[in-house]
């Protein structure tokens, strides 16, 4: 991708159902430009419109992060937590541990045994886990309190549009039953509910020109002046308040080591900030936001 390209993903990951004018006036391109380079990048692969729904709807209201060290080779360990459908992320890393998951269960009690179950694989040698307070920023995936009721027709809608989050409401109406316009009057609450959140969704590979960093913080008083800075910070795509050995755990992404350097250091200069602990994504194993439905699982 070049500077062109990722300045429209980062427009998609916003909201992936903008139309390719709102794309070509936001950037600076005529529309047909605008809708070939769309095009190219979902062709590709690389890129992809997916609703994620908030994990409340799913019935998946207990998330976790869990940090595995193995001994041996890790790979052979993600691969096998890469098949659990409780496990939508998971990502090797450099750092203090081979790789880091996120557990998302109906309960306390079932990610307790979800991490029970990790610790008993072939080669893991620990997992340690931290427990999601609240979700307080991510680029993907929904985040606050879900306030409203969802029926059938529209868990039907959700699953269309984790399939194809750019899918015309014209084809939505179609899948679901409905007038186009009634089905974009449910989009449209939906999205406003916080049910669901439609973005771009990157393919990450070793050739990547921005790389990802993962991060915990300690803090030595409250979490709000805190999370208020990493909020102002376009680079921190995901914040959570966690219990555990963190208070905070963000993630931040860059184009190079020295800016991911430089960041990590105004993060640390933050007032209550007490310590800093990070790990670098290698390799995203699975990226997965279809759970609950059945709709085909988004793997990478």
């Amino acid at each position: 991708m070049d500077e062109v390209d990722e300045a429209i993903v980062e427009l998609l990951e916003a909201d992936g159902r903008l139309t390719h004018r709102e794309i070509a006036r936001a950037i600076g391109l005529s529309r047909s430009t605008a809708a070939t380079r769309v095009q190219r990048l979902l062709s590709s692969g690389q890129v992809v419109i997916r609703g994620a729904v908030h994990p409340a709807v799913l019935g998946r209201g207990a998330l976790a992060h869990v940090s595995v060290s193995v001994h041996g080779p890790a790979a052979p360990v993600a691969a096998e937590l890469a098949r659990r459908d409780d496990v939508p992320f998971l990502s090797l890393t450099g750092g203090p541990h081979a790789l880091v998951a996120e557990i998302r269960s109906a309960s306390a009690g079932d990610v307790d045994a979800a991490v029970s179950e990790l610790r008993s694989l072939p080669g893991v040698s620990g997992v340690d886990t931290l427990i999601y307070v609240e979700v307080m920023r991510d680029v993907i995936g929904p985040v606050g309190t879900v306030r409203t009721e969802v029926d059938d027709t529209d868990r039907a809608l959700l699953a269309a549009l984790q399939d194809d989050g750019r899918a015309s409401y014209v084809d939505l109406a179609a899948k679901v039953g409905l007038s186009a316009a009634g089905i974009r009057r449910r989009v449209v609450r939906l999205l406003d509910a916080r049910v669901v959140r439609v973005g771009a969704v990157v393919r990450h590979s070793g050739q990547d020109r921005q790389s990802a960093l993962g991060f915990g913080i300690r803090l030595a008083g409250g979490h709000e002046d805190v999370v208020a800075a990493l909020g102002s910070m376009p680079s921190v795509i995901f914040v959570a308040r966690t219990l555990g050995r963190f208070d905070l755990l963000a993630t931040m992404r860059a184009f190079s080591a020295a800016q991911l350097v430089g960041m990590l250091d105004v993060v640390r200069a933050l007032p209550d900030v007490r310590a800093l602990e990070s790990w670098t994504h290698l390799d995203v194993v699975k990226e997965s936001y279809a759970a609950g439905f059945d709709v085909a699982r988004v793997d990478y």
